[in-house]
C-alpha cells in the first residue's frame, strides 16, 4: 500500500515537472521569437540613438523639421506597446503661424504606417511651385506675383501674414543670415534648400527652421557629437570645428545642421522607409542625393516661410529679388505680442 502512494506521489512530481518544463520550453521559445520579432522590425522604443530618449524623438525631430514647414516637435513622442512590432504612437506639433499645438497619432504595424482618425502629419506642406514646377513662363510668375501683392497692398497694415518667398537668385547661408538680420521685424521661420539644379523638377521640398523657430527638443549631448548643430542652440553655445573667417557663427550653424538632419536621416534608413510609409526607399535615397548635393554645390536656400505684416511683407518685396510670393494664410493680426 505504501509503495503505491510512493508510486503515485512520484508520478504526480513527475507530471508536474514535466508540466513546468514544457512551459517553460514554451515561453522561451516565445521570448526568442518575441526578441527577434522586435528586432526585425522597426521599434519606436529602443535607445540606441541617444542615452536615454527612445529613437523616435529623434526621429520624428528631423523628419518633421526637414519636411513640415513652420512645425516642430513640442513634446516627447510617446509610443504604446500593443504587440509583436505593432505600436501606436502619438506626440504633438507646434504651428508656429497660429501658435497651437496640433495632435498626430498614428499606428505602426510591422513596418507599416496606419492612419488612425487623428489629425495627421501628411497635408502639412508648403507651396514654392516654382521650386515644385520649374520652366514657367517668366510672365506667368511674374503675373502670379503681382496678384498677390496686390491683395496684399488692399490689407491692413498690420495684418499678420504667413508667406513662401522664392528668390530670383539662390542665397548661400551668410546671405540668408544677412537677410534676417536686415528684417528684424519679420520672422524668417524656414528655409528651403535647393537639392537639384534649378532646371530639374522637385518632388520633395525639404529645409531647415532658422534662427527664431527652431526648437531644442530633444537634444543629447552623444548626439551632438556625433550630428553637429544637430539642434542649433546647442551647438552655438559651444560651437566646435569653427573657423571664424570662413563665415559667420549662425551661418555655419545652419549649413552643419542641414547636414546632419540629412545624414541622422540616411543613418536611420529602416526609421525612414517605416515613417515616411516610403518600402521602395525613394525617400531615403532622395535624402542620400541631397546630402551628395550640397557638399559639392554648397548649401544654398531657393526661399524662405515668413510670418510677417502686411506693411513689411511689402517692403522686404520691394527691396529684395524676390521671384515669387505665395500666401499660405492671413489673420487680422498678429495673435501674441511681445
Amino acid at each position: 500500500m505504501r509503495y503505491n502512494q510512493l508510486l503515485e506521489r512520484y508520478n504526480k512530481r513527475t507530471v508536474a515537472i514535466s508540466v513546468f518544463i514544457v512551459i517553460a520550453l514554451v515561453m522561451g521559445v516565445i521570448f526568442v521569437i518575441s526578441a527577434l520579432i522586435e528586432n526585425y522590425y522597426y521599434n519606436p522604443t529602443k535607445v540606441t540613438v541617444g542615452e536615454s530618449k527612445s529613437d523616435i524623438d529623434f526621429d520624428i525631430y528631423a523628419l518633421t523639421e526637414l519636411n513640415f514647414p513652420g512645425y516642430f516637435l513640442t513634446s516627447d513622442v510617446y509610443v504604446d506597446e500593443l504587440g509583436l512590432g505593432e505600436y501606436d504612437i502619438s506626440f504633438y506639433l507646434r504651428n508656429l503661424f497660429i501658435q497651437k499645438n496640433k495632435y498626430v497619432a498614428t499606428k505602426i504595424k510591422q513596418d507599416r504606417k496606419i492612419k488612425n482618425h487623428t489629425e495627421s502629419i501628411e497635408g502639412i506642406s508648403s507651396k514654392f511651385t516654382d521650386i515644385r514646377f520649374p520652366g514657367r513662363n517668366p510672365e506667368h510668375i511674374n503675373e502670379q506675383k503681382q496678384r498677390v501683392m496686390n491683395h496684399i497692398t488692399q490689407l491692413n497694415n498690420v495684418s499678420y501674414v504667413s508667406a513662401d518667398l522664392t528668390f530670383e537668385k539662390d542665397l548661400n547661408m551668410d546671405e540668408l543670415r544677412e537677410l534676417e538680420l536686415k528684417y528684424p521685424s519679420i520672422e524668417f521661420v524656414w528655409a528651403g534648400i535647393r537639392t537639384a539644379p534649378s532646371n530639374q523638377k522637385v518632388t520633395d521640398i525639404i529645409g531647415i527652421h532658422l534662427m527664431s523657430s527652431n526648437s531644442s527638443i530633444p537634444r543629447e549631448k552623444v548626439v551632438e557629437e556625433k550630428y553637429p548643430a544637430f539642434h542649433i542652440l546647442e551647438w552655438l553655445v559651444n560651437p566646435t570645428n569653427f573657423d571664424t573667417n570662413e563665415m559667420s557663427l549662425e551661418a555655419k550653424a545652419y549649413e552643419l545642421h542641414y547636414k546632419s538632419l540629412l545624414q541622422y536621416m540616411i543613418d536611420r534608413k529602416e526609421a525612414t522607409k517605416v515613417l515616411e510609409s516610403d518600402f521602395s526607399n525613394r525617400k531615403w535615397e532622395y535624402y542620400r542625393s541631397a546630402l551628395d548635393y550640397a557638399e559639392e554645390y554648397g548649401v544654398k536656400a531657393f526661399g524662405v516661410l515668413i510670418y510677417t505684416n502686411a506693411e513689411d511683407l511689402i517692403q522686404l518685396v520691394e527691396n529684395e529679388s524676390i521671384k515669387l510670393v505665395e500666401l499660405n494664410q492671413v489673420l487680422a493680426s498678429k495673435g501674441y505680442i511681445q
